[in-house]
């Protein structure tokens, strides 16, 4: 399996806050058959999480010698709050895609949408392709689960977390959006021992609800494709 969403570089965001807690969640991750992973630390412009492009990439050459033996391939990303000058902040090499890929994700409040958003995102999109974090978590989806039509007709993609999974609301809203086939991505979001870098419950729901292809498509093909900048696969589940 691999991840495409997970905050465990120590003390850069809200996630890990030590390198002891990042080697260990490395290595429950690898136990688990987590064999890749980008980790993707928030930049937030309205808040303090605001750490740039090249002091991030320093930080995680640094962490890459000292989690080796954890036997995870890693990769670096963030997590873009949506912000109108996001497009300017990748132009200029302030933040970063996934693993210098054409995919960039990115997140929003969670209890309000505003309608400049989707100039924010069209901005971006003229260079890049958008992965939607965790939309199964926004208040406005949640009431209406449709409203994520209005960013898969710009052919943006979806990523939904593993931990949602443990949500009844939100586990009904995924499963409906894989039998649409309109989730490209399931992750971990991994922060810290209470949400670690683990994909294997969603990966055997998604098994024994939909059948292996399918949970391989969204949590092995897809991120493998994202790591090497290729196109997506989508699979429509069959009855």
């Amino acid at each position: 399996m691999i991840d495409i969403h997970s905050h465990i570089l120590p003390n850069v965001d809200d996630g890990s806050n030590s390198l002891d807690l990042s080697r260990k969640l490395l290595m429950s991750a690898y136990k688990e058959g987590i064999k890749q992973a980008i980790i993707t630390p928030h930049f937030a412009r309205p808040f303090e999480f605001r750490v740039h492009k090249y002091e991030l990439i320093d930080l995680f050459e640094d962490f890459i010698k000292k989690t080796k033996d954890c036997k995870v391939d890693l990769y670096l990303g963030n997590e873009l709050f949506i912000d109108k000058n996001m497009d300017k902040d990748l132009l200029n090499d302030n933040v970063l895609s996934l693993n210098n890929s054409k995919y960039v994700l990115v997140e929003f409040p969670f209890d309000e949408y505003l309608d400049d958003y989707d100039e924010y995102l069209y901005n971006v999109s003229l260079d890049y392709k958008i992965i939607i974090a965790h939309p199964e978590r926004y208040d406005y989806v949640l009431r209406n689960p449709k409203f994520v039509n209005r960013w898969l007709n710009e052919g943006y993609y979806l990523q939904a977390n593993q931990n949602s999974l443990n949500n009844f609301k939100q586990r009904r809203i995924i499963f409906k959006w894989i039998e649409e086939s309109k989730l490209a991505f399931i992750a971990s979001d991994a922060h810290n021992a209470s949400r670690p870098l683990t994909l294997k419950n969603a990966y055997t729901m998604v098994v024994n609800k939909y059948g292996k292809d399918i949970a391989n498509i969204l949590m092995e093909e897809n991120p493998k494709r994202v790591i090497d900048n290729q196109e997506l696969l989508n699979k429509r589940v069959a009855y």
